[in-house]
């Protein structure tokens, strides 16, 4: 059956789009590369044992992979353990973990039953949040001293300070266990679907809405921004709607305007964000057991990213834009650029600027996307009310049971009705301003589809007050007082 679809409701826009979920349940997830160790135990099924090899899956999600880890098992007859990598092997397909044993003595220390895996790996605490604090008590505090030791943790706490509810963590799954994850390993993780043995795909995670990696992007358009930008299109062309905040790594080398904006061109899209300094200067408070104050220290500059993204779905609704809001959570921007030089080499190529202004505060200058071409591509606020009332739309429908109901006389009026709602709602919740030529016709050549048509008008960002005021003399009277007091214009 040629160009087949599943039976359902199918929403899609012209034009420029972006995030598609209730922004009261919108979720980040945030993508480290990190060691994390705890211990799981699990059921080990589906065995298969043939001269003392046994095959099987565990139902811990993509836990371990390489070395570092220690297994045991017991049975009736006795128990068996040994260390991954020399009694046993792990590898991860489409999400599930893999156990291969070998070099055991007898099939009678082969059992199933339940297995104990003791892990040092990246992977101990996958999963969504509705707090910092749970955050903590899965992985651990995020920073000791003056090193970062949870990265994970650290950029959930700058989400949730700046307004996010729901925070998942993803992990980027290494080809090996040593040093730290390579720019293959980070592409696999946009990847669509695959069979890779060491492979977390982001699009097997339901509900994410804003994607926040901490991987530090450097001034080329790399492999990883490349393998970000097709997830994203990918992605948006099959009606799911998300968007990226990148930060950009300045510990070890300065990121100069002309790096930023090659990065920001790079990816010239409405789903990305850049977001500009690359380098933060961060203090962990106090310490939980001296008592005394740690000392501050430069942490990169997708911690900000982090952060923008928390800013960004802590908003009543994503028609208020991100553009003049504070962020918090750092302590300075170490040689801050001027407001003049943001304004020259910065804002106009789409890197979202933030500044520390003389109020002491962080404030984001522009929420821009990284695509510039007019002010309507520009604006993050503007692209995410398209994905928004997609979402609405597709919901009422879906909830309308119009699909899997039969064409009669009363299908178009009770279609026009539901979205006609919709879009009523949309328009007194102030995300749109208005809409019109709302229409729907039958598809002669297949006539088991509806088509829903309308043009909407979003609510617009206010970037600009010009206040203008001239000196002029000869408008009131001037008294003058004695030589204690001020004189007064009336």
């Amino acid at each position: 059956m040629a160009n087949y679809q599943v039976p359902g409701v199918y929403v899609t826009q012209s034009g420029t789009s972006l995030i598609s979920v209730n922004p009261t349940n919108l979720n980040i997830a945030i993508i480290a590369d990190q060691p994390t160790s705890g211990t799981g135990t699990d059921y080990f099924y589906n065995v298969v044992a043939t001269s003392g090899v046994t095959i099987g899956a565990l139902s811990i999600p993509t836990v371990v992979t390489g070395t570092g880890v220690t297994v045991t098992w017991a049975s009736g007859s006795g128990t068996a353990s040994g260390v991954a990598g020399t009694n046993f092997n792990f590898s991860t397909i489409s999400g599930i973990t893999y156990l291969t044993t070998s070099g055991v003595a007898s099939n009678s220390l082969c059992p199933s039953g339940t297995v104990t895996v003791n892990y040092s790996h990246f992977w101990g605490a996958y999963g969504t949040y509705t707090g910092y604090n749970a955050v903590v008590n899965a992985i651990g505090t995020p920073v000791s001293g003056t090193t970062v030791t949870n990265p994970a943790v650290l950029a959930a706490q700058f989400a949730f300070q700046n307004g996010a509810r729901t925070v998942s963590i993803l992990p980027v799954a290494r080809a090996t266990n040593n040093g730290t994850a390579t720019s293959t390993d980070w592409k696999n993780v946009f990847t669509i679907s695959g069979s890779s043995t060491n492979a977390t795909f982001i699009s097997n995670t339901v509900g994410v809405d804003v994607i926040v990696p901490l991987y530090g992007f450097t001034a080329g358009f790399d492999t990883v921004a490349t393998g970000i930008n097709t997830y994203l299109n990918t992605q948006a062309a099959a009606g799911i709607y998300q968007r990226a905040f990148l930060g950009v790594d300045g510990t070890a080398t300065s990121v100069t305007s002309a790096n930023m904006q090659t990065l920001a061109s790079g990816f010239n899209s409405t789903r990305v964000s850049v977001v500009f300094p690359a380098l933060l200067n961060y203090n962990p408070g106090l310490n939980t057991t001296t008592g005394l104050s740690n000392t501050t220290f430069n942490i990169p500059g997708y911690y900000l990213a982090s952060a923008i993204a928390g800013v960004f779905v802590g908003q009543p609704d994503v028609s208020t834009p991100v553009t003049n809001k504070q962020v918090i959570g750092f302590n300075d921007i170490p040689n801050q650029i001027s407001e003049i030089d943001a304004a020259t080499n910065y804002l106009p190529y789409g890197v979202l600027t933030v500044r520390k202004k003389r109020d002491g505060n962080f404030w984001v200058l522009h929420g821009l996307t990284t695509n510039v071409t007019n002010w309507l591509t520009q604006e993050v606020s503007i692209n995410a009310i398209g994905d928004r009332l997609a979402r609405l739309i597709k919901t009422d429908l879906e909830n309308s049971f119009l699909v899997g109901s039969p064409l009669t006389k009363n299908t178009s009026s009770a279609a026009l009705g539901t979205v006609q709602g919709t879009l009523t709602n949309a328009l007194s919740n102030g995300l749109i301003q208005s809409y019109q030529n709302l229409a729907l016709s039958l598809n002669n050549a297949s006539p088991t589809t509806l088509f829903v048509t309308f043009q909407y008008a979003p609510t617009y960002p206010i970037n600009y007050v010009q206040a203008t005021f001239s000196l002029n003399t000869q408008t009131g009277q001037v008294i003058y007082g004695n030589a204690q007091s001020n004189f007064v214009v009336y």
